[in-house]
């Protein structure tokens, strides 16, 4: 598998293996030694790291996003300049590719409310759970089939960590496929496919996502 390789100059979040919190910053140079990061910040907090401890770094590439685990060094002032965190380089094979395109799904248990369009009467509105998401759509899990082809409009929120906040979506959605996977509970999962999403919508779920996927190797 090739992978993008960081480059001077991109930005990267870091987040301790130990938090779950989200801080940012740009490469400002790479050599043998390692990766020089100026101390990131989560708002106007620093990221406080000591020699050895260990984080998750990810960044972005042409049509993927990358995540691989390292630990910090040592530490690097310059003058007139924020003091810098050395980083170890990652071996290539332990780096994480992510396809954007493709839009990398995890699982998660969140309550959505659910309409069939055209529909003006807010007594249809139905309650559904995900059972997972992604930038592009979500699966979810309801008590009666929904055609494929249907056009639905998805209410729901998302707790982005990184933005310290709920953020509701309104969207519309296209059913793609329905599935009945308990007969005798009469469940069906109804795979949903985002429909005018906008970049910045997109970018808050795969925000979430992202954190989750980080969550959940946390706990592996």
């Amino acid at each position: 598998m090739t992978v993008e390789k960081l480059r001077i100059g991109q930005k990267v979040t870091v987040i301790p293996t130990d938090q779950n919190q989200n801080y940012f910053s740009t490469v400002y140079d790479i050599d043998d030694r390692g990766i020089y990061v100026p101390i990131p910040f989560a708002g106007n907090h620093p990221l406080v790291l000591s020699q050895g401890q260990r984080v998750h770094v990810k960044y972005m590439g042409e049509d993927s996003s990358y995540m691989f685990v390292t630990e910090a060094i040592g530490r690097k002032i310059e003058q007139d300049k924020l003091p810098m965190y050395i980083f170890k380089h990652p071996a290539e094979a332990a780096i994480q590719r992510i396809q954007m395109r493709e839009f990398v799904r995890v699982p998660a248990m969140l309550e959505v409310q659910y309409l069939t369009l055209p529909e003006k009467d807010q007594g249809s509105v139905k309650k559904a759970y995900t059972v997972d998401i992604s930038g592009g759509g979500m699966k979810i899990a309801v008590k009666e089939p929904v055609p494929q082809g249907a056009a639905l409009l998805v209410c729901f929120s998302l707790y982005i960590k990184a933005k310290k906040k709920q953020q509701e979506f309104r969207l519309p959605a296209a059913a793609v496929r329905c599935t009945l996977v308990d007969d005798e509970a009469r469940v069906y999962h109804v795979g949903l496919k985002f429909l005018d999403i906008t970049r910045a919508q997109q970018d808050s779920i795969m925000a979430f996502v992202f954190e989750r996927m980080v969550d959940i190797k946390r706990r592996q």
